[in-house]
């Protein structure tokens, strides 16, 4: 139990010591791509300082050759503040069916490189057309970091235009396969230009963390619907990834314990088995419509906790209307 009044970080464990969450400073990379092990608790970061703790791991994403691993001291938030989050009463809900082809592993290309991701899903475009993949940003971090491109919040000049060029493809594989890497699913062309799509505001403000991408037509996908809006406070959710469990729980079920215009968090009902990995994943309401693209997750308490971006927010990256 934490004690009250402490400064915590709830998305963040330290990937050295295993603090989850990380109580007190916590020391974040600068170079590293995006993810689980970008953080370090204070004392761990004072040991890396001495050279008696490893940064990166040994089985990280690189970070661009040559770089030196720049962190930033980020102080934290008060505990008291997130116990709201516990009280949401569970609600008990028979999940949607998932389409077949629906949530994807992506490898974004770029000429001769190529960088996988963790999660993308399709959706259909609502004014006829091929559908969208749909993803977070951070998501291609490893591809925005190796390129040099710079499309964080304090980076005033960015446009979105800097980021679709370097893209020449998307190839899809279907996440649930036995042997994903074989099971090719089409790909992706046209990244979109999303001017309001950004890297870099503290979680969970999590509004500005999407990518989108053209489908091919010729791409073996099923595409889900995009629901009208935000899911309000205590509705169920499931966010749908591979827990390696088999079909049978590839809908991990989930209530909404925050709605705003910039937050979406849930909290999954313990035990709950979820991967490492779960970025760009689809949350889906009960009716099987995509309410939110899964960004990060955490915990508060020994209950897990996930946030995302939610629908409302994704129709007004993509300039849909609110149906």
């Amino acid at each position: 139990m934490t004690a009250t009044g402490t400064l915590i970080h709830i998305w963040n464990r330290c990937h050295n010591c295993g603090a989850d969450p990380i109580v007190g400073a916590r020391y974040e990379c600068q170079v590293c791509p995006a993810g689980s092990d970008n953080d370090l608790c204070e004392a761990c970061y004072r040991l890396f300082e001495q050279g008696r703790a490893k940064h990166p791991l040994p089985n990280a994403r690189p970070a661009p050759p040559g770089t030196s691993h720049v962190f930033r001291p980020v102080e934290g938030t008060a505990r008291d503040s997130y116990l709201r989050y516990l009280t949401v009463p569970w609600s008990n809900a028979a999940p949607p069916t998932a389409p077949e082809r629906f949530v994807v592993r992506p490898e974004f290309c770029s000429g001769h490189d190529s960088y996988f991701g963790a999660y993308g899903f399709v959706v259909a475009a609502e004014q006829g057309g091929p559908p969208f993949l749909i993803t977070a940003l951070h998501v291609m971090d490893e591809l925005i970091k190796s390129k040099g491109i710079d499309c964080t919040a304090k980076n005033a000049a960015y446009t979105g235009r800097e980021l679709p060029p370097l893209v020449t493809a998307v190839n899809l594989y279907d996440v649930y396969a036995k042997n994903w890497m074989i099971s090719d699913l089409g790909t992706a062309g046209q990244m979109l230009t999303l001017p309001g799509a950004r890297l870099g505001f503290e979680e969970p403000n999590s509004q500005s963390d999407i990518a989108a991408f053209r489908v091919a037509p010729s791409a073996s996908v099923t595409p889900a619907r995009l629901a009208a809006a935000a899911p309000a406070l205590g509705e169920p959710i499931f966010l749908a990834v591979n827990s390696g469990a088999g079909a049978s729980s590839r809908l991990t079920p989930a209530i909404t314990v925050e709605s705003t215009e910039r937050t979406f968090i849930f909290r999954f009902q313990n035990p709950v088995t979820l991967p490492p990995h779960g970025s760009g994943a689809p949350l889906l309401n009960r009716a099987g419509e995509v309410v939110g693209i899964n960004v990060g997750g955490g915990k508060l308490e020994g209950q897990k906790l996930g946030h995302a971006n939610h629908a409302a927010s994704i129709r007004r990256h993509l300039g849909w209307q609110r149906a």
